[in-house]
């Protein structure tokens, strides 16, 4: 009974693969910093090589500049939430031997 289980599963497991294969493919496209840069490194070169108008080069290039600063802002966003904190006095040495100047009379 177990085998014939298996065979009646098969199809939905090809398919459940297909479509995390899919999303996969999706989620790097709009989350990927570097697939993004990449990207706009590939769609100036099409402008240099004169392959593309400057009215499509600005307008694509708006588009994903926009979609990489999404994913910039993302990683900003969720690092703060998590706890990490930005480069501050402890960065740079937490303020030890500062001293202020004296004010001039």
């Amino acid at each position: 009974m177990l085998l014939i289980d298996d065979l009646l599963a098969l199809p939905f497991r090809g398919l459940l693969g297909i479509l995390r294969k899919i999303h996969e493919t999706a989620d790097r496209e709009l989350n990927d910093e570097a697939y993004l840069q990449q990207k706009l490194m590939e769609l100036q070169l099409l402008y240099e090589m004169d392959e593309i108008g400057e009215e499509e080069y600005s307008r694509q290039a708006a588009e994903w500049e926009a979609r990489l600063n999404a994913v910039l802002q993302a990683d900003d966003d969720a690092g703060f939430e998590s706890g990490a904190e930005g480069p501050g006095l402890g960065a740079i040495g937490g303020g030890e031997g500062v001293t202020e100047k004296p004010h001039a009379a």
